[in-house]
């Protein structure tokens, strides 16, 4: 990349957004005096987590077959699928103890991201661990792990390993308002209506548990089931703070919307339903950061002694990294087996893990070949009924729309600007000049000014085209030949570089590369995501920003271009500022319902804009710019690396 003069403006502005946030919950907390202030504080927790998981489904027929039972030494295999959705299929192993008379505490297993889901040792060994102390445990697959994998290709092997499958699915459903993290929690939840359905398990006795992304769902199925009675997540509590400073990107489940912005914290999930029993376990050298999972068991223990409950909320610490190792596992037995009224040690003794083959529920391994509905089926079934429903809206309404879910607020002032030192790029000797804009506190939008200049004047005067890069106006200048074209024209060619692209592309996260399924233009979009705000809108509010600011120091008319990722920030600033600036977009996004329909898009988060497809397409977008609007060469699903 060209030139990068600001790689750490956007970390650092959005370190101290959270934390903002943060102190004033963590305010909330030591306030806390007595027991009704603890009352509220889980009741107001409770309804506003139930906000942050949209689209929950209704229960339908959960269908389910047990394909096969297996009586082995010291327990009973069953080996069950079901349907948490219609035609949604969810494989799963229940777990018996041997000579089981009366009925049992039952815990439900989730998965961390393994690929091989259910048969990974670790999860094999806290399924086996329980059932060998009388517990019926039911462990099913996470989505695009063990058999449900979801798209496979031609010569059968997955696409992408988990995680990045994970994104690939979630972000999508941004566009419809739905949630990755509702599509687990409801797997998760019918896998706890199907234990609980069994004569073997006493329904007051039951508890769920698991690793990492495991420890996401425990801490998920904790906020939103009532019916647990103890909960066990490990490896995932820290709090969103601790990522962000530690440059952690999370998957798009554990990222609900708006969480940060109703002032809650990952902690805050357990105490939904305080003061149930619960343990959070971690890990002294993971990289959920264990400074971070000591102040949530501090907070954990304070809410519950508060409510009268010593002695149910508790904090274990193993001395590994990342991972259910057998210290954390024995911690969980000892929790549980006190909490549900049995007795034995909590030493693990008798576990031996089985061979992947034996616990499979599907003949192949994989429940494509049983009829699966894919995810992304779902999403672009719920866009097409979307589009719809909304039929044709006005320019006025795309306008309105536009403005509330990008948060675009009116300014009555001109930004400020600072005159920067020339830049000794040798690789754009055409550049004369650079100034930053202030966009908002923290946040600097660099231009830079070439092609004819014919005044010493910063920001120039007289009439001007405002460029915006795929991934930065210097990378597009030196290699596409539609950007080099701009600066023969007869006005100066101003390069913008909104938050996190060009010049103020982070350099966190180990890598710049915006099409990374973990790199930093994602971790940015995410936050946005839990701050419930829109990163693509404070990009254009970036460059609306910049509009005002040449306008109120001299350009006298201004005309937009925009490549790539930088076509879809053009097309919203055009539509937004009142200019009504002549706009062209090349390399262009041509519908957001376009990447609902493919498993495999590649256009970042950051280019999407959350419910967006309830109100309008990008189509209708470019129908309000009517005859400003000149669009050539569109992308399809894969957006391009140059």
């Amino acid at each position: 990349m060209t030139g990068n003069r600001y790689p750490h403006i956007i970390q650092e502005y959005y370190v101290t957004r959270v934390r903002e946030v943060m102190a004033a919950r963590h305010a909330r907390i030591e306030a806390l005096k007595t027991r009704e202030d603890a009352q509220h504080y889980v009741q107001k927790a409770r309804r506003a987590v139930k906000r942050c998981f949209p689209s929950m489904p209704k229960r339908a027929a959960l269908n389910v077959r047990v394909v096969s039972r297996e009586t082995l030494p010291n327990f009973t295999l069953e080996k069950v699928i079901f349907e948490s959705r219609p035609g949604f299929l969810v494989t799963g192993n229940l777990y018996l103890p041997a000579n089981l008379i009366d009925k049992a505490p039952g815990v439900l297993g989730v998965c961390g991201h393994s690929p091989e889901g259910k048969a990974c040792d670790f999860y094999q060994s806290f399924c086996q661990g329980l059932v060998l102390r009388g517990f019926v445990v039911f462990i099913i697959d996470p989505i695009s792990q063990g058999e449900r994998q979801q798209v496979k290709r031609k010569d059968q092997t997955p696409n992408w390993n988990c995680c990045v499958a994970h994104n690939a699915m979630g972000n999508p459903m941004v566009l419809v308002d739905d949630f990755f993290g509702t599509w687990r929690v409801w797997d998760a939840i019918r896998g706890l209506d199907y234990l609980l359905s069994r004569p073997e398990v006493d329904k007051s006795r039951v508890g769920v548990t698991g690793n990492s992304g495991g420890g996401t769902l425990s801490t998920y199925v904790t906020a939103l089931d009532s019916r647990l009675t103890m909960a066990a997540p490990s490896c995932f509590v820290c709090s969103y703070l601790a990522n962000l400073e530690n440059e952690l990107p999370a998957d798009a489940e554990q990222n609900p919307p708006g969480i940060l912005a109703a002032g809650l914290d990952e902690v805050d999930m357990l105490l939904c339903h305080a003061p149930r029993p619960t343990l959070l376990l971690s890990q002294k050298y993971d990289f959920f950061d264990p400074r971070a999972a000591r102040q949530a068991g501090k907070d954990l223990k304070r809410v519950h002694n508060l409510l009268g409950a010593k002695g149910s909320a508790e904090y274990f610490e193993g001395p590994r990294a990342h991972g259910y190792f057998q210290e954390n596992r024995e911690a969980m037995y000892g929790f549980f087996t006190r909490h549900a009224g049995l007795t034995g040690s909590a030493k693990e003794k008798g576990v031996h893990p089985l061979l992947e083959q034996t616990l499979r529920v599907t003949p192949r391994g994989s429940i494509l070949p049983a009829g699966n509905r894919p995810v992304c089926e779902f999403t672009a079934e719920s866009a097409a009924k979307l589009a719809k429903a909304r039929g044709k809206p006005t320019s006025d309404q795309v306008t309105r729309a536009a403005r509330k879910l990008l948060g675009i607020s009116a300014m009555r002032t001109a930004p400020h600007y600072r005159k920067l030192r020339p830049p000794k790029y040798s690789e754009a000797p055409c550049i004369s000049t650079q100034f930053a804009v202030e966009s908002e506190p923290g946040i600097q939008v660099l231009v830079s000014v070439c092609g004819p200049v014919v005044s010493q004047d910063i920001p120039p005067v007289g009439p001007a085209t405002l460029y915006v890069g795929h991934r930065g106006g210097l990378d597009d200048l030196q290699h596409v030949r539609e950007a080099k074209a701009l600066t023969k024209g007869k006005a100066p060619l101003l390069l913008v570089d909104p938050r996190g692209m060009g010049e103020s592309a982070p350099g966190t996260c180990g890598t710049t590369d915006f099409l990374d399924a973990y790199g930093s233009d994602y971790l940015y979009a995410s936050t946005g995501e839990i701050l419930g705000e829109s990163y693509l809108g404070r990009r254009v509010f970036d460059l609306l920003r910049t509009m005002d600011c040449l306008q109120a120091n001299g350009i006298t008319r201004m005309e937009l271009v925009g490549r790539g990722m930088g076509s879809v920030v053009v097309a919203f600033a055009a539509l937004l500022h009142p200019s009504k600036p002549r706009v062209r977009i090349f390399n262009y996004l041509p519908s957001y319902e376009l990447l609902t329909q493919s498993p495999t898009s590649t256009w970042p988060l950051s280019t999407m804009l959350r419910g967006v497809l309830k109100h309008f397409d990008l189509p209708d977008v470019y129908r309000a710019l009517g005859s400003r609007l000149k669009k050539e060469n569109p992308w399809g699903v894969k957006v391009g690396r140059g």
